[in-house]
């Protein structure tokens, strides 16, 4: 598995990327199809030999610097209301009939 990832490291480094920021969001690992190869046991016996080989995918990805969330007083009456809260605020009259929160 270290193997992969500096595989991955140096595969990022070649397309540019930064090292230092990139984190994995993909991994998936599949089974393959067995290899069957022969043991030789005493008194002319022979056993099989299988290996369990498998398929690993790795992606990773840039991490972003994202979006700074704002601290406003309005964001928090422009939350998403679910239905029922909408119907309770409505039956105390704090909210018009027919329609949400603008």
């Amino acid at each position: 598995m270290l193997d992969l990832l500096r595989n991955l490291e140096s595969n990022a480094e070649v397309k540019g990327l930064e090292v230092d920021r990139l984190y994995l969001n993909y991994v998936s690992i599949q089974q393959s199809k067995k290899m069957r190869r022969r043991t030789y046991r005493a008194h002319g016996r022979i056993n099989a030999y299988m290996s369990s080989p498998c398929h690993v995918e790795l992606m990773c990805t840039e991490e972003s610097d994202g979006v700074k969330k704002t601290d406003d007083a309005d964001t928090k009456e422009r939350r998403m209301l679910s239905r029922k809260k909408i119907a309770q605020l409505r039956l105390k009259n704090q909210l018009p009939v027919g329609g949400g929160v603008n």
